[in-house]
């Protein structure tokens, strides 16, 4: 990339900025209530009833016990934090692990580790949408089944779960079950008190909070090892100071995200999609369409149909190109897109969730990822696909 500041951003599955409220929120925390919490004078108490009223707020807006949210460096933390935590903490309740092909590699790599401690893991399947069906989840589960974790929403293709009928199937076989809802918090209006989950991984830098912060959701009662040893801090279960700006920031940008128009993104990713298969030959969009059924996101219920995509995710394979000169031509446009997820990108190599739903060449290497917010336009919208039309045209010959 040039370096120069995009004038249009579209890859917020990536990051996103932080946050005004957030920006507010944390500026009296990094240089005057700048105290240490485990600290008993007045600075030290300040920072950690802000830690506690932070909790309680998060807590508040997910929908559970602020006993069941523990904070952490991100997403990738909370990953490894949910699946060897609980795994090592639970050294009886089995040495099978189920999983599924699309997972971010935070929880595929963290699954294969556990292979040599003895743990065996079946990596389900999915559809050409992207979807792991309940029926599959039933039919891995075996009596030694120790852990089932599958994704809230895929960051590629932004295929949303059925996490809802997978909980009560894990429920029902007494099995443990942790969502990496990395792409979904702060995008989709979920609540924890409607979700059948054990564990629940979140990272703040998805939805306008800085990067470095993040947290686990444990349903009470469910015993974790702590990754981290040392101090006492997050009730003893993980070491180190805790970084109170981020967690101040994280709980204001949390709440400016759940009052977001949901709608309007999905709208305006509705809109540019319609454009680019109707003006550009040779294309498909990747990820799941409308289907019947319940998913997490009532907010874009409609006429008995709900979206199975994150309604900001537009993920779409132009036949003939490479990703990689699409990306530049778009960049020197001053628009900044991905070519899949910002996690692997640096690998340079096929994605493996597009292989896992079928894309085979010439789309797999021509894939791009748009990724949309509140704060994106039509205008913007237009822009885009009329230099994609011409980025795609040239590159073509």
């Amino acid at each position: 990339m040039n370096g120069k500041k995009p004038t249009i951003y579209l890859d917020h599955a990536a990051t996103s900025a932080v946050s005004e409220r957030a920006y507010q929120a944390m500026l009296s925390y990094l240089r005057e209530q700048f105290g240490n919490p485990s600290s008993l004078h007045a600075p030290g108490l300040a920072a950690k009833k802000a830690i506690q009223t932070s909790r309680a707020d998060i807590a508040s807006l997910m929908g559970c016990a602020t006993n069941e949210i523990l904070f952490t460096s991100g997403g990738t933390e909370s990953d490894n934090w949910a699946i060897e935590g609980y795994l090592f903490g639970n050294p009886k309740a089995g040495k099978h692990i189920i999983t599924s092909a699309i997972e971010h590699p935070a929880v595929l790599r963290t699954c294969e580790f556990m292979k040599r401690f003895g743990y065996e893991l079946t990596v389900l399947s999915v559809t050409g949408e992207g979807i792991v069906t309940p029926e599959s989840v039933r039919a891995a589960i075996r009596p030694d089944t120790a852990l089932i974790t599958i994704q809230t929403a895929n960051n590629e293709i932004g295929t949303i779960q059925p996490i809802a009928e997978i909980g009560v199937i894990a429920a029902e076989h007494g099995v443990a079950f942790h969502t990496d809802a990395v792409q979904a918090v702060g995008t989709l209006p979920l609540r924890l008190s409607e979700l059948p989950v054990t564990m629940l991984s979140a990272s703040g830098h998805k939805f306008g909070a800085p990067k470095g912060i993040g947290f686990l959701y444990v349903k009470s009662g469910t015993k974790l090892e702590p990754l981290l040893h040392g101090g006492p801090q997050e009730k003893r279960m993980r070491a180190g100071t805790e970084n109170v700006p981020g967690i101040v920031g994280m709980a204001a940008a949390l709440k400016e995200a759940f009052g977001q128009d949901y709608r309007k993104v999905e709208e305006l990713r509705n809109y540019m999609q319609q454009r680019i298969t109707a003006e550009i030959p040779d294309v498909r969009v990747n990820g799941a369409t409308e289907i019947p059924g319940s998913c997490p996101s009532e907010a874009t219920a409609e006429a008995g149909q709900v979206s199975r995509r994150l309604p900001g995710n537009l993920n779409v394979s132009f036949g003939g190109v490479e990703a990689t000169s699409v990306l530049v031509f778009l960049d020197l446009a001053g628009i900044a897109a991905s070519g899949g997820s910002a996690c692997s990108s640096a690998e340079n190599k096929p994605s493996e969730v597009l292989q896992a739903i079928g894309v085979t060449e010439p789309y797999l290497s021509g894939t791009v990822r748009f990724t949309y917010s509140a704060e994106n336009s039509k205008e913007e919208a237009d822009y885009v696909v009329d230099v994609l039309k011409k980025a795609v045209k040239k590159l073509r010959g």
